[in-house]
């Protein structure tokens, strides 16, 4: 059997991508890489060309340049609030506030920490009314059990679980949003997945675990 994810949408928690659109989502993933290991993005595949980032509410192109790929954390904040919620912020809007309570730093040379999780669960408790557990040293299998309808999972992981077949990927440095997992399956919104395998995405939880760092946050809907 090939290992490989599948689209399975589940209209419960929409999918939100972090370049604000899902169908760009392969020309922005799959760009190349200067020699000196930057992005370089041609003009086709230049996300701010691809996406009205203004509707988004960011103030010019190079601030959404800029934070689109950092903020896959809140891409699965609006997926919750969308679901579970008459909330609808846009991403810059939700940004603003996230940085106004230290859930990212952003150090004097432009390098970004975060999203660093207690701050974040503090913001989202006391904001939406979200509750919070913190989840560390636990593998996949055991945390995804308290993952039910009105309880999920913001995950870190490698982005390189996109392509489930890397060999030997790195964990962490990612985060995506586990909604649902029963037979040794877990599914969930990857906000920087390929357009087949982002919305409602399914994995054997021993490929997810190869990914997985361990850690992230449980999540409950407002009571």
């Amino acid at each position: 059997m090939s290992i490989s994810t599948f689209p399975s949408h589940d209209g419960s928690l929409p999918y939100v991508s972090q370049w604000g659109s899902l169908d760009r989502n392969d020309e922005v993933v799959m760009r190349r890489a200067a020699p000196s290991g930057l992005d370089v993005f041609l003009r086709r595949t230049d996300p701010s060309h691809l996406h009205d980032w203004a509707s988004d509410g960011y103030h010019s192109r190079e601030e959404y340049l800029f934070w689109s790929r950092k903020v896959c954390g809140l891409a699965c904040l609006q997926s919750l609030l969308h679901g579970w919620t008459d909330i609808r912020l846009p991403m810059r809007e939700l940004l603003a506030s996230a940085l106004d309570r230290g859930c990212y730093v952003v150090d004097p040379r432009g390098k970004v920490q975060g999203l660093i999780y207690r701050p974040f669960m503090a913001w989202v408790s006391s904001h939406f009314g979200f509750t919070c557990q913190l989840v560390e040293n636990t593998p996949i299998h055991a945390s995804a059990r308290s993952v039910r309808p009105g309880r999920a999972l913001i995950a870190s992981v490698s982005p390189e679980i996109r392509d489930p077949r890397t060999h030997k990927p790195r964990r962490g440095g990612h985060l995506v949003l586990v909604h649902a997992a029963r037979g040794g399956m877990v599914r969930f919104h990857d906000p920087s997945g390929y357009s087949h395998n982002a919305d409602s995405a399914s994995l054997p939880m021993r490929v997810f675990e190869r990914f997985h760092a361990g850690r992230g946050i449980l999540v409950s809907a407002p009571s």
